[in-house]
């Protein structure tokens, strides 16, 4: 059965629905474009420039995790006032590697030194000289802390360019400089002699040494640690 719908009504109603499916029909296409305008958006101004960027922090992290041409590891031992330096190395045999123990200046957080945010003085307080054996170790004889309240930081580097030239030609290879080393860092090593630089590339390890009254203080061994940026 059919309604009898006047004429003069039934073409508003169809206009009306005509109306409505074509503004229905817009919205879904608008919003379809619109989403596809965000996605290119995206895609052309936030996730290729990311990825970019992403790609660009990966290189530089593996050039930070480059592995090293010389690696140091070793530990401390505490004991009283002395100092007893143990470690292994494969820089060639009679390298000379360089420890030294610093002051923290006394108003440094505890919280800033473990995390080796704070510098220390660049005062020596103790320094040895080590020389690597034929099969890679090394281990201190001069190394002691006078003040045992004191909090310190041990370094123990090897700076290539300060070594004997007939180390240097052992350190690379045939057609290669020390420059040409890989995984070493900037370290802050003065001089008295005012013709080498203050600030060199190489290896460094160090190790926190607290007072005696407080942990990792007294009777314990310490592993020597690496840090990316010391100076």
């Amino acid at each position: 059965m059919f309604l009898m719908v006047p004429k003069k009504k039934f073409l508003p109603m169809v206009f009306c629905i005509l109306l409505t499916t074509l503004l229905t029909a817009c919205r879904l296409d608008f919003t379809k474009d619109k989403s596809s305008v965000r996605e290119m958006i995206k895609s052309t101004d936030g996730i290729t420039v990311l990825e970019e960027k992403k790609e660009e922090a990966e290189n530089k992290s593996s050039e930070k995790k480059e592995k090293p041409t010389y690696s140091i590891e070793g530990s401390v031992t505490l004991d009283s006032t002395n100092i007893l330096l143990k470690g292994k190395t494969d820089l060639p045999p009679e390298a000379i590697v360089y420890t030294r123990l610093l002051a923290y200046p006394k108003d440094a957080t505890l919280k800033d030194i473990k995390a080796y945010r704070t510098k220390p003085y660049m005062k020596i307080i103790s320094e040895d000289y080590l020389s690597v054996e034929a099969d890679g170790s090394f281990q201190s004889t001069e190394l002691e802390r006078p003040d045992f309240p004191q909090r310190y930081r041990l370094d123990v580097l090897f700076a290539p360019e300060r070594a004997e030239e007939s180390m240097q030609k052992k350190l690379v290879k045939e057609g290669e400089s020390i420059e040409d080393l890989k995984g070493m860092t900037r370290i802050d090593l003065p001089s008295r002699n005012e013709f080498l630089d203050d600030v060199v590339q190489g290896y460094i390890r160090q190790v926190n040494i607290m007072p005696f009254d407080e942990q990792d203080g007294d009777n314990v061994t310490l592993e020597l640690v690496e840090v990316e940026e010391v100076e």
